[in-house]
């Protein structure tokens, strides 16, 4: 029920509502870093043609696809993965040790309302009726420790006027990565 479109500075969901009616998403980070770097990981098997138009010299021939989209140094120290799992759109925050968790705020523009539910999980919500919206599950914060997750408490906080997102991260070990999985 939705497309999913990465550009250099924001993730645009564009969102087909049962009603028919159209909506779209556009998920951007406020202060990023507009210069961060963007790399494909786990290149997939198989290659992509482009051949639009008329014109051979906008052709583009065996294109590497990826399993994942990373944007590197969003923030200081913080990178933001972009991944599907199972056909859903999956993101994780990689904090770097010493980077802080609370520069991330996410901007939704295009929504009506954000909230939490009593689960912990984020309802993004559009004017275009039923079925148009999201629901992000409650954020899932970990870091790793001799190849075992060890997870830290974490949740979604919500802005006054509902239109950003950011994250409440409990105490963890700053000297070693952690992961903020929503």
């Amino acid at each position: 029920g939705y497309n999913v479109f990465l550009t250099g500075n924001e993730a645009v969901l564009a969102l087909k509502a049962r009603s028919g009616q159209a909506a779209v998403l556009r998920m951007k980070l406020t202060g990023a870093n507009p210069a961060a770097r963007v790399e494909g990981r786990d290149e997939l098997p198989g290659k992509t043609n482009y051949f639009l138009g008329n014109d051979p010299s906008l052709w583009r021939a065996n294109v590497a696809t990826y399993a994942k989209v990373a944007y590197r140094n969003v923030q200081p120290g913080i990178d933001l993965v972009y991944y599907g799992n199972q056909r859903q759109l999956e993101y994780d925050f990689v904090v770097g040790p010493g980077a802080d968790p609370g520069a991330i705020h996410l901007a939704i523009d295009g929504a009506t309302n954000v909230e939490t539910t009593a689960a912990g999980d984020l309802v993004v919500t559009t004017d275009a009726g039923a079925g148009s919206s999201v629901l992000w599950q409650k954020p899932v914060v970990y870091q790793e420790r001799d190849g075992r997750r060890e997870e830290v408490a974490g949740s979604y906080v919500v802005s006054a006027d509902r239109r950003e997102g950011s994250f409440h991260v409990a105490a963890y070990d700053s000297t070693r990565p952690l992961v903020i999985d929503p």
